[in-house]
Parts: C-alpha cells; sequence; structure tokens
C-alpha cells in the first residue's frame, strides 16, 4: 500500500516536471505579442504576463495600471 502511494508520487513528479519542461518551451517560442496585467500569484503586485504563454514579461506601466484597475 505504502509502495503504491510512492510509486503514484513519483509517477505525478514525473509528469509535473515534463509538463514544465513543456511550459517553458511554449513561453521561449512565444513572441509575446499582447500582454495583461494581473496580480502576480500570492501577492498584491500587479505584473505584466503575456495573454497567449502566461509568462510574466515585466511590470505594467501607470497607464497599464489604470486601465487595469478601470
Amino acid at each position: 500500500m505504502e509502495n503504491d502511494k510512492q510509486q503514484k508520487v513519483t509517477q505525478l513528479e514525473t509528469e509535473i516536471k515534463r509538463l514544465e519542461k513543456e511550459k517553458v518551451q511554449i513561453q521561449e517560442d512565444c513572441l509575446h505579442k499582447e500582454t495583461k496585467v494581473r496580480f502576480a500569484e500570492g501577492t498584491n503586485t500587479m505584473k505584466l504576463y503575456c495573454k497567449f504563454c502566461n509568462k510574466e514579461v515585466g511590470y505594467p506601466n501607470q497607464d497599464q495600471i489604470n486601465e487595469f484597475l478601470g
């Protein structure tokens, strides 16, 4: 029973690593042509993210902040 859990956790960790690599590759290939403002996860800091690949690309300027806060 414990061995099954350990095997499942190892399998999940392997899959997470594979998916993270795939995500990084997609983000590296993306041109980041459009961006969106949102709060960084778990913080109250606004950051700029690519609309397509969701990669953090910087900080919003004042106009972007004002538009986001609407």
